[in-house]
């Protein structure tokens, strides 16, 4: 690996650390007020698990199942998204209504569209976010072949790793998910003294997140920033 990347690397691998310091103290504040923003809160501390996840691994060396951890990540981030506000009432309630204790095989109450409608849904009420998450959606591809066992993972273990500036964009990406999922955690929290917090966020941290599209402002919405 290159040293000016590998020192990169390092310095990302740290501001992540604070960047995720600051999430988890915003997710521990945003407290469910209905049976829909119970189950996108669950989903974004899902994602934030994930992300942390990510990163240790990649401390430790452990390249490979990170990599395959950005597809769980990228589609719980989506999925909290989509839930907070896409979801229809009778969905939620579909999904949050008890499951047979006779059943023997787990089976989802009901299932939500795929992802490409998800991102449909987001580019009709927000396009600056679908715009972002379809960035993000172009980069996973690459990592089902981590999940899946293709050849990606054959090439990763051959090589013994993952040339570090490639690292270096994985781990942007991861935080801009991160962002997102504090930003939705906070719009289904519907606490107005914690939308400032997003603005700070960016502002504190944007120096390990791509640059965004287009202002960042204040969340209204699970797609406003």
């Amino acid at each position: 690996m290159n040293e000016q990347d590998e020192a990169r690397l390092e310095d990302l691998l740290a501001a992540s650390e604070a960047l995720d310091e600051d999430i988890g103290k915003l997710l521990r504040k945003c407290q469910a007020t209905s049976t829909r923003s119970v189950i996108a809160l669950a989903l974004c501390h899902a994602a934030f698990e994930h992300a942390l996840s990510q990163r240790l691994l990649l401390e430790a060396g452990l390249t490979g199942t990170a990599l395959a951890l950005c597809r769980l990540q990228f589609e719980v981030v989506v999925r909290a998204a989509w839930t907070g506000q896409g979801a229809t009432d009778q969905w939620i309630d579909a999904f949050a209504a008890p499951v047979a204790a006779a059943v023997s095989v787990h089976k989802e109450p009901i299932t939500g569209p795929p992802i490409a409608s998800m991102l449909e849904m987001f580019g009709r009420q927000a396009p600056q976010v679908a715009t972002e998450f379809s960035k993000l959606a172009a980069t996973i591809p690459a990592m089902n072949s981590f999940v899946h066992g293709g050849s990606q993972i054959v090439a990763h273990s051959l090589m013994g790793g993952y040339p570090a500036d490639r690292l270096a964009g994985v781990l942007l990406n991861r935080n801009l998910l991160q962002w997102y999922t504090a930003n939705c955690a906070v719009v289904v929290a519907r606490d107005p003294q914690l939308v400032p917090r997003m603005r700070l966020l960016r502002e504190k941290h944007g120096g390990c997140m791509p640059p965004p599209i287009a202002p960042q402002g204040a969340a209204a919405s699970t797609t406003a920033a």
